[in-house]
């Protein structure tokens, strides 16, 4: 006890009263996120998946030149993927949900990918530019499958998301913060000319959309909103905050 208080008088006096708060909050901050990140996370508990974590984007390097681009990785949280999905199918897409193809571009280690095999899509689609965490993203889609849970063929593609070759037909991609403004750009500039020709094919959900002034304007925004997550995954979610906005974008025609 004498230690922690002779640190709190030296704090005191070196970083005055407020310093003091704020270093104590940052301190608090990070012990939670350090704990949080070791725990399992309750999805990878019931089943058997290895989809948590936090990694920095400087530790994913994998020596290509998109490397820096990388924001990082973090895994959504299932209820509010779920929530994100049914707020899209209530807007009333161009298309049947089973005409879609389902794209994750920055699929890490696939728990999107999982969830959205659930829900009858075409084809779900996995891009990942880390080598590690598209070989993780494999393993966790083979379980999957192999347990009967996924409702649509899944694959993950180890790329650069620049390099991904469209599927023919109607697709929604989905963007979990994965890449910087630069690249965020350059994506969205990619999309947009790959489906110039069928605009209709294309709708873009973005959580925690931190670049979303990025986007060219050729992307109008369909609706932004905060959805909900449940107070268990918030708990043991490492980045999720109760304020994340999601942003559906559609391609003008």
């Amino acid at each position: 006890m004498s230690g922690v208080v002779g640190k709190l008088l030296w704090s005191v006096r070196h970083r005055g009263a407020s310093g003091t708060v704020r270093a104590a909050a940052h301190w608090v901050r990070r012990t939670i996120t350090r704990e949080a990140v070791s725990r399992p996370h309750p999805f990878d508990v019931e089943h058997g998946t290895d989809t948590g974590g936090l990694i920095a984007g400087g530790d994913l390097a994998s020596g290509h030149t998109s490397d820096r681009h990388i924001e990082g990785y973090a895994a959504v949280p299932p209820s509010r993927f779920r929530g994100i999905l049914a707020r899209w199918q209530a807007g009333g897409p161009a298309h049947a949900l089973a005409d879609y193809c389902f794209v994750d571009l920055g699929c890490g280690k696939g728990r999107a990918l999982l969830l959205a095999s659930q829900l009858g899509f075409r084809e779900v689609i996995g891009v990942e530019l880390n080598p590690s965490l598209a070989q993780i993203a494999r393993a966790n889609v083979t379980l999957w499958a192999a347990a009967g849970k996924a409702r649509a063929p899944m694959r993950v593609e180890q790329k650069d998301a620049l390099e991904l070759e469209w599927p023919v037909g109607p697709c929604v991609v989905f963007l979990f913060n994965p890449f910087d403004a630069q690249l965020m750009r350059q994506i969205a500039e990619s999309m947009a000319a790959a489906f110039r020709n069928r605009p209709s094919d294309l709708e873009v959900l973005y959580y925690k959309p931190n670049h979303a002034d990025a986007l060219p304007d050729s992307f109008r925004m369909a609706w932004c909103e905060t959805i909900e997550i449940d107070a268990q995954e918030l708990a043991a979610d490492p980045v999720a905050g109760r304020d994340d906005e999601t942003r559906a974008y559609q391609l003008n025609g």
